[in-house]
């Protein structure tokens, strides 16, 4: 994560913090998403950001009654095509029980990539596509999902900040991964990119600079361009559930 990213990051979990807070009516809500676990009538004892412990969960909201409710913040702009996790190859094939000889087409693949002249040239080819889908199943495609979106922390919430048009969606997590785990397919794009949903995808990074170029040739697994990125489109999630509640300010 860049220093902009993480000062951005920064910047609107402490709007979320500031905006729930001024309505009752929002932790009202909130709370009777979870009515089997909150007394009645619970108010907000604190608010704390636990993004800046290195947590997944980005704020960490205490009510009476001893309930907490950890939330996951994503903000965007436009049709928001936001990072969800990235990592090597190798981390990605280990954490998620690939084949050795998943890694080696993920490795060609990339490798192949990284060096073409060509830059639309497909990440994952027409010939590795039937291979790619015989390993990546529904079952694997939900745990990258759920690792992406829970990580160690499992957060009640997640939260969609559109700051472009101030506006604030907080859903129920269970809601969410549910429905993504209902609505999982798995395919290649036209354009090699897999898709795991019409939400998410997963591709290699790219990019990452001149000094990353300057440390480390384009072939190299370890260049930063060549990590694993599993990728979401926020504006188009925020239209597949209800959320919970929705917030409405001026910045």
């Amino acid at each position: 994560m860049t220093n902009q990213n993480a000062a951005q990051g920064t910047y609107y979990e402490n709007l979320f913090r500031r905006e729930i807070v001024k309505d009752p009516q929002n932790i009202k809500k909130i709370t009777e998403a979870f009515s089997e676990l909150v007394s009645e009538n619970p108010k907000i004892e604190f608010i704390v950001r636990e993004g800046q412990y290195g947590k997944k969960s980005d704020v960490f909201i205490s009510t009476t009654g001893g309930q907490t409710f950890k939330a996951s913040i994503k903000s965007f702009k436009g049709t928001g095509f936001n990072q969800v996790t990235r990592m090597k190859i190798d981390a990605f094939v280990d954490r998620f029980g690939f084949s050795d000889s998943f890694k080696q087409v993920l490795e060609k693949s990339t490798i192949r990539k990284a060096i073409a002249k060509n830059r639309r040239i497909n990440w994952i080819s027409h010939e590795d596509t039937d291979f790619i889908l015989s390993e990546l199943n529904h079952n694997k495609a939900f745990d990258i999902l759920k690792n992406g979106l829970l990580g160690e922390n499992t957060p009640k919430l997640f939260v969609l900040i559109k700051y472009d048009d101030q506006i604030i969606w907080v859903y129920k997590m269970e809601e969410l991964l549910d429905y993504l785990n209902k609505t999982i397919n798995v395919e290649i794009t036209k354009n090699g990119v897999i898709s795991l949903h019409s939400c998410f995808t997963i591709q290699r990074k790219g990019g990452n600079g001149r000094r990353e170029d300057s440390l480390r040739k384009k072939d190299d697994l370890d260049h930063g361009g060549n990590n694993i990125q599993v990728k979401i489109k926020c504006l188009a999630l925020s239209k597949l559930l209800e959320p919970i509640t929705t917030i409405k300010y001026n910045d």
